[in-house]
């Protein structure tokens, strides 16, 4: 039965002071100069940073994510496999790509994280304090048929586990990166037909990259987890939706999006959003 898809990684600088002394030769040494009293200065306070308080709950944030570069640029690197897997991977997989559909237009970007983010000197509430008609499921399930991830990005809600299977009839690691951030695991060593699962914690900065010890030249894919659920992927065709997003009575959000090609996030823009209603922003990369 087919599962399914959608899962999931001092320096100590001392400074040391000397002092100096200069003897003069003959005569009477100079009177010290008495050092001027410095006032003593206040310390730097933290920028104030105010919590988001809800005025309501807009009915959702949706668009297209859609690819403007050269044609050419929009082609899937595919990444030939070694001679040794052949028995277990196909003869090329999927690499880092724009991964633009095939619809008509073909312009639709797949894979694109887009998200939203408070303003500066702002911050999101709690995930407890948020409303949320629905409930995280318990599992996202992450696999690996064929020598590639699947999803190559997936988003791992907020309250959700990250079930990782081994689809292969070979043994194969998941080594997640941001060791601190993966419950003291680095690295999943998984059966054939085994599954693991892990509580991944939450990083709104940047995904969680994913590799594969045995295919490590070519098999490659991305977790992200949020502390809130304002989060979506791009689907085959480009569209994205965000549901059920706070609307601030005071302060601003923000629109960001991320994909593999572009290496970071970026802003798209300030978001204007109204409870009840539906706000639609398109974007176009790169």
């Amino acid at each position: 039965m087919k599962r399914n898809p959608a899962v999931t990684l001092s320096l100590f600088v001392g400074a040391i002071s000397l002092g100096l002394i200069v003897a003069g030769c003959g005569g009477s040494k100079p009177e010290p100069k008495a050092d001027k009293e410095k006032p003593p200065q206040e310390p730097t306070k933290p920028a104030k940073v105010t919590t988001i308080e809800p005025a309501g709950y807009a009915k959702a944030i949706v668009g297209r994510v859609t690819y403007t570069g050269p044609e050419a640029d929009a082609k899937v690197v595919f990444v030939p496999t070694k001679l040794e897997d052949k028995g277990d991977c196909p003869k090329e997989v999927p690499g880092e790509g724009w991964y633009v559909d095939d619809s008509k237009d073909k312009k639709g970007v797949r894979y694109a994280v887009v998200f939203v983010r408070a303003a500066s000197g702002y911050r999101l509430p709690p995930l407890d304090k948020l409303e949320r008609p629905t409930k995280d499921p318990e599992f996202i399930e992450l696999h690996q048929p064929n020598c590639q991830f699947e999803p190559r990005v997936l988003l791992l809600p907020p309250d959700s586990k990250l079930r990782a299977w081994n689809d292969s009839d070979k043994g194969k690691n998941k080594p997640i990166d941001h060791e601190a951030n993966v419950s003291g695991l680095q690295a999943v060593r998984l059966k054939p037909g085994e599954h693991r699962d892990l509580d991944i914690q939450p990083n709104d900065r940047e995904p969680r990259t994913v590799t594969c010890g045995t295919h490590s030249g070519f098999m490659k894919g991305y977790i992200w987890k949020f502390s809130h659920p304002y989060a979506a992927v791009s689907d085959q065709d480009g569209h994205y939706r965000i549901p059920h997003v706070i609307v601030p009575k005071e302060g601003k959000l923000e629109l960001w999006v991320w994909h593999e090609k572009l290496g970071k996030s970026k802003k798209v823009q300030d978001l204007t959003l109204k409870p009840g209603e539906e706000t639609t922003v398109d974007i176009t990369l790169p």
